[in-house]
Order: structure tokens, then C-alpha cells, then sequence
């Protein structure tokens, strides 16, 4: 007699059932920001979001180690749930995000800023360096027109750039260019703060993964009401 064969039917999807059943959380991270995530050479994690990952562990598994990182680049932060449970990568949250993720409560409020050599004011500035196709740039447009933006490829072009020219200043996250800024006391930062931003947990949409999802939330609430997240925050001397 003739069977027919068995369909197995894969699911990119997570859910707290594959969690529970692999015994440790697979959280997507970056590698390469001081304060936040970064990896060294020896291969050792330190920053504010690998705390929080190895913490959301501790609250869903009992267990500080039960986490693996997958470090992911910068344009597969909401495409990677075939690797990952949830991302915690630096992501900012938007609507046009919301369209196909979910995000946590945040656990950060970050700002655009402007560095430049110290005791430069805004007047005395020729124009700003910005990331190329930044939503940045129309947030210095509009905040300082009188100003021409000039676009780099990155931030480590942007702070050649900057250290070559006296007269220009460097926009981006505060969370990236408050640790230079500690390395580099020549510098400091020059008006106001704009465009704050939340960061939150990235996790995959649908009913699969709802029952994860809740458990995030609830773990992010309670550091948040507890004061655990701003005391992280501090530790790692976040702006």
C-alpha cells in the first residue's frame, strides 16, 4: 500500500512552546556599539542591551546564561525570526515599523545630537555632517537651515570628517557619540537635543507568538517600575 508521505509544515515564527522546549532565548543584537552591545576580542559581551538580554533570560528561564546572541546586520533587524526570538539591536520604534513587527514597552529614550569642537557654538558652524539617507537630515533641515547638511557613508567617516574641520559639527544618536565624546575631550556637544526616540524589543507579529510577546512586556515593566532599566542606564553612563 502506498503512503503518502508526511507534510511537515515549518514556522519562521517563535513562540514561548520552541523557547521553553530549547531551553535558552536567541536574542539578535549588534556587536559594535559601546554602551550598548559590543564584543571583544576575546570574545566577551558588555553594554546596556546585553544586560537586558541576559536579564530577560533570567525572567523567562530562570537562568542569566540562557541566551545565545546572533549578532545581525543592519538591514535584517525585522526579517531575522527564522534565527531569532526577539531583537535587541538598537532599534528605533516608529509606526512604519509597527507595520511589521511589534515592539515592547521601551527600554531607553535616546536623542539626536550635535558634536563639535568644544566652546564652538551653532553660529559658528559651517555646516553638518549627518549618515547619507538619514531621517536626520530633515530634522537638521528643519531645525537649522541655515546650515547645509553634508552626508557621510558612516560614523566613523563622519568623525574624520569632523576631526579634520573645526568648523563642522557631527549629528547622530546620543547613545553613539556620548562614548567618543569620553574619549575624545576636545569635543563636546553643541545645542540642543532633537528628535527623541524610544528603543524598545523587537518580537515577531501574530498569535504564535502572542504568549511570547506578553512575557517580554511584563518582564520590561517590571524593570521599568522597579527603576533596574535606569539604573543600567546609569551604570553604563548613557546620556
Amino acid at each position: 500500500m502506498y503512503l503518502l508521505p508526511t507534510l511537515i509544515v515549518q514556522t519562521t515564527q517563535p513562540t514561548w512552546a520552541d523557547v521553553q522546549a530549547r531551553g535558552y532565548l536567541r536574542v539578535g543584537v549588534k556587536d559594535n556599539l559601546p554602551s550598548l552591545a559590543v564584543r571583544s576580542g576575546q570574545g566577551e559581551w558588555s553594554g546596556l542591551e546585553i544586560d537586558i538580554a541576559h536579564q530577560l533570560a533570567q525572567e523567562l528561564l530562570g537562568d542569566r546564561q540562557a541566551v545565545r546572541f546572533v549578532v545581525l546586520p543592519q538591514r535584517d533587524r525585522l526579517n531575522s525570526f527564522d534565527r531569532v526570538d526577539v531583537v535587541i539591536a538598537q532599534v528605533t520604534v516608529t509606526n512604519n515599523r509597527r507595520r511589521l513587527v511589534d515592539f515592547s514597552l521601551p527600554y531607553y529614550t535616546d536623542s539626536t545630537v550635535l558634536i563639535a569642537r568644544k566652546g564652538k557654538t551653532i553660529n559658528q558652524l559651517q555646516g553638518i555632517l549627518v549618515l547619507k539617507n538619514s531621517a536626520t537630515i530633515a530634522i537638521l533641515q528643519n531645525s537649522y537651515p541655515h546650515l547645509p547638511t553634508i552626508g557621510v557613508d558612516s560614523y566613523h567617516a563622519g568623525v574624520r570628517a569632523l576631526q579634520s574641520n573645526p568648523h563642522l559639527a557631527l549629528a547622530g544618536d546620543g547613545v553613539i557619540l556620548h562614548p567618543w565624546l569620553k574619549d575624545n575631550p576636545d569635543y563636546s556637544t553643541v545645542g540642543a537635543k532633537l528628535a527623541f526616540h524610544s528603543l524598545a524589543v523587537v518580537m515577531p507579529k501574530g498569535l504564535a507568538s502572542a504568549e511570547l510577546r506578553q512575557k517580554v512586556n511584563q518582564a520590561v515593566q517590571k524593570w521599568r517600575e522597579t527603576g533596574w532599566l535606569r539604573e543600567r542606564a546609569n551604570f553604563w553612563q548613557l546620556p
